[in-house]
């Protein structure tokens, strides 16, 4: 299915057309929000990984050993949870 079949079923259509009336402002506006809907989950996924791995990393220097490393979040200017 190519761009021009899209263009060519009846809601596509209408917003093809609806897209044409609007300003440049308006334009940037849409293809903005289309954007952020479609990256949002993206963003969500790679915060879920990097808690993840956080935790693994505090999990695995938690211990009497590694203590001198226990300001990392000082350290490393890492805000706690």
């Amino acid at each position: 299915m190519t761009v021009a079949d899209l263009a060519t079923m009846p809601p596509i259509g209408e917003v093809l057309s609806a897209a044409d009336r609007l300003t440049s402002a308006e334009r940037l506006f849409v293809a903005r929000w289309l954007l952020d809907s479609v990256l949002t989950g993206e963003i969500d996924e790679e915060k879920d990984w990097q808690a993840l791995g956080l935790s693994a990393f505090e999990v695995d220097w938690d211990n009497d050993e590694d203590a001198i490393y226990d300001n990392w979040r000082t350290h490393y200017g890492v805000p706690a949870r």
